[in-house]
């Protein structure tokens, strides 16, 4: 169970700084189209919100998780490079790319939990939260695609 709980625990880190990106890029894009990509962004982070609160119910049943973002980073997978081109093309990509970082890591969990632990409610938790994150990098490859060209 513990080994779970900490792999829950650095996915709970990944989520939070997603968080804070999606909300980073939907406050810097000033553009004429602002009101429809305002809404976009809101409806990612509403989500990402949402996942961060049912990993944090699975997390705090049996382990209390660090907060700070000093442990977040620690922890992450996400590239931590600063991104050459800050523009709006350059906030999108970044955004995609982390939660492509995030699908991989929550696959190889999958897999992980399917051997460690014969919790199933876990296994599909862990499933439903990959497809989310699928579905919110698709909207953000065919945004990248058709809106902003």
């Amino acid at each position: 169970m513990r080994k779970i709980t900490k792999k829950l625990t650095n996915i709970l880190c990944d989520e939070y700084l997603l968080l804070i990106k999606t909300n980073n890029v939907s406050s810097n894009l000033q553009y004429i189209d602002f009101q429809d990509k305002f809404h976009f962004f809101s409806a990612q982070s509403s989500e990402i919100d949402r996942i961060i609160e049912h990993i944090e119910k699975c997390v705090h049943t049996s382990h209390y998780a660090d907060v700070m973002l000093k442990a977040f980073l620690k922890v992450t997978k996400f590239n931590k490079k600063k991104k050459k081109i800050n523009d709006r093309t350059g906030y999108i990509n970044e955004l995609l790319d982390d939660h492509e970082n995030l699908i991989a890591v929550l696959k190889n969990n999958t897999s992980l939990l399917e051997t460690v632990s014969k919790n199933s409610k876990t296994d599909d938790f862990v499933t439903t939260l990959t497809e989310s994150h699928e579905k919110m990098a698709w909207f953000l490859r065919s945004y990248l695609k058709y809106c902003l060209y």
